[in-house]
C-alpha cells in the first residue's frame, strides 16, 4: 500500500491497528518467556523486564483502540474529528513507560541493597537473546511504520523496543559476569536499564504531548511551504504560518500572503501543500492597498 493510498479509506487506521496488535501479540510472547526465565533464575532484572513487556502489550492495544477511535468520522460537536485520540493514547503509552521505568528502579535498589544469586542457565541466556533479536526487529519495523504513518504512538513503540533491546543486553552481560566472575551485579545492571526506560519514556511523552498543546511547525515544513510559494507567486511574502494538529490525518496551516496575489496562485499554493504535506492550507492574502487587510495582518 503507497503512502497515498494510507490516507483514504481508513487505510491508515488498519494498518496503523494491524501494527500495534503485532507489536502486543509479540511483547506478550516475550512476557511470558522473560517472566518465566526471570524465576527461574532468580534475576530480577530480567522478571522486571519480561514486567516491562506485559506493559508494553497492554499499551500497544490501548494504542490500536487509539488508532480506531481517531478515524471516527467528524461530528457536529467535534467538526474537525478525532484524530487527537491518537495523540492522547501516545501520551498514555508514555506515562506507563514511566511507571515501569520507576517500579523497576526502585527493585534494583532493593536488589543491591540485598543482592541475590542468579541461577545461571543455558535456557536463560537463549531467552534473553532471542529477545534481544525479537526487539531489535520490532524497532526496525515500527521506525520504517512510524515514518510512513506519520504516527507518534509507532514511533513511541520504536523507542521503547529499542531502550527494551538495549536493557536485555545488559542483562545478559549481568549473568554472564555472574557466572564467570561470582560479582552479583543484577542490581546495579537493573539500574541502567530502568534508566533507558525511563529516557524512552521521557522523550515519549515529550513527542505526544506536544501537539496536544500546540507546537510550533517544524522547521523542515516550513521549508516545504516557503518553496512552494517562491514557486508559485514569487512577488509574495508568507507571514504567521502557523500549524493546526488535530490528528496526522487533520492538520490545518493558515498564514498570510503580501502583495499582488492571483486567486489562481492561492489556489494552486492549497494544493500543493495538500499533494505534498496532505494537510489544508488557509491562506489570507495581504493587500497594501486594503486597510482592512491590513488590520486583519495584526
Amino acid at each position: 500500500m503507497t503512502e497515498s493510498n494510507l490516507f483514504v479509506s481508513g487505510g491508515r487506521r488498519r494498518s496503523g491497528s494491524l501494527v500495534c496488535l503485532t507489536n502486543a501479540a509479540l511483547n506478550l510472547l516475550l512476557f511470558l518467556l522473560k517472566y518465566t526465565a526471570g524465576i527461574i533464575a532468580g534475576s530480577v532484572a530480567a522478571t522486571a523486564d519480561g514486567f516491562n513487556h506485559l506493559a508494553d502489550a497492554c499499551s500497544c492495544v490501548l494504542a490500536a483502540l487509539g488508532f480506531w477511535l481517531s478515524g471516527k468520522r467528524p461530528s457536529r460537536r467535534y467538526p474537525l474529528g478525532f484524530g487527537r485520540i491518537e495523540y492522547l493514547s501516545a501520551l498514555l503509552m508514555s506515562l506507563l513507560i514511566l511507571f515501569i521505568g520507576g517500579k523497576m528502579l526502585c527493585s534494583s535498589v532493593i536488589r543491591i541493597i540485598h543482592p541475590r544469586h542468579i541461577t545461571y542457565s543455558p535456557t536463560l541466556l537463549i531467552i534473553l537473546l532471542i529477545s534481544v533479536a525479537v526487539k531489535g526487529g520490532m524497532y526496525l519495523y515500527n521506525r520504517h511504520k512510524a515514518k510512513l504513518l506519520r504516527s507518534s504512538v509507532i514511533k513511541a513503540e520504536a523507542v521503547d523496543s529499542l531502550s527494551d533491546c538495549c536493557a536485555t543486553i545488559l542483562i545478559i552481560v549481568a549473568v554472564i559476569c555472574e557466572k564467570l566472575t561470582g560479582l552479583h551485579i543484577d542490581g546495579w545492571a537493573g539500574i541502567p536499564v530502568a534508566l533507558c526506560i525511563l529516557y524512552a519514556g521521557t522523550m515519549s511523552a515529550h513527542d505526544s504531548a506536544a501537539p496536544l498543546m500546540g507546537r510550533a511547525i517544524d522547521p523542515k515544513t516550513s521549508r516545504i511551504i516557503r518553496q512552494i510559494v517562491t514557486n508559485t507567486a514569487p512577488e509574495s511574502t508568507i507571514k504567521k504560518l502557523i500549524l493546526h494538529d488535530y490528528g496526522p490525518e487533520r492538520r490545518l496551516i493558515t498564514f498570510y500572503l503580501t502583495g499582488d496575489i492571483r486567486v489562481e496562485s492561492i489556489s494552486a499554493i492549497r494544493k500543493q501543500i495538500k499533494h505534498q504535506l496532505k494537510a489544508e492550507a488557509f491562506i489570507c492574502p495581504i493587500s497594501t492597498e486594503n486597510k482592512y487587510d491590513e488590520d486583519c495582518q495584526h
